[in-house]
């Protein structure tokens, strides 16, 4: 244990930060409590105090990510003052919160991917499709067009770590030209 451990902040946020590098690093198996607990520098005990054992911790880091994304996409929704430009937003959003963290992207989608039929992000996103397209749009292409729209932003974040494809100084611009190459109406 560290020297000077004594926890001052939100301890249960930390933890779950740490855990995360921690994952990056040396992957979910090798992970444990008493690990936990060293990489943050307190007691082996202190994680005991917000998280029953590794699964019920590893389900609090699903839950920390998708909180703070869906806090993302919301903000981006409710900000946005042109409905047309409602996808973009969300897209650029998407982009930019995995970019600045890269370790959530990893953690969420590299493990387990969520389902989506429950997955509230994936839910929003399509309220938002069906709020700006899906007034038109039959079954089916509504089905497949929220699909392709989400696949497409999802591999952008996954692919802005590689250099020189997407200028990451540039997101909003980057993400728009790409996305307003596809039009799922036809």
């Amino acid at each position: 244990m560290a020297k000077n451990s004594y926890h001052h902040g939100n301890l249960k946020n930390e933890l779950i930060e740490k855990g995360l590098e921690y994952i990056d690093r040396n992957g979910v198996e090798s992970l444990s409590m008493r690990k936990l607990a060293e990489s943050a520098g307190v007691s082996c005990a202190a994680p005991y105090s917000h998280f029953k054992n590794k699964q019920d911790f590893l389900k609090a880091i699903q839950d920390y990510i998708t909180e703070r994304f869906m806090d993302v996409l919301t903000a981006a929704a409710e900000y946005c003052r042109d409905r047309s430009r409602l996808l973009i937003e969300l897209g650029i959003s998407y982009v930019r919160f995995f970019y600045k963290n890269p370790l959530y992207y990893s953690f969420l989608f590299n493990r387990n991917f969520p389902d989506l039929e429950t997955y509230s992000p994936f839910l929003f996103f399509r309220e938002c499709v069906i709020m700006t397209l899906g007034k038109d749009l039959d079954e089916d292409k509504l089905r497949y067009g929220v699909i392709a729209l989400w696949s497409m932003v999802h591999g952008l974040a996954g692919l802005i770590t590689v250099e020189g494809l997407i200028d990451p100084e540039h997101i909003p611009e980057e993400i728009e030209k790409i996305l307003t190459t596809v039009d799922i109406r036809r």
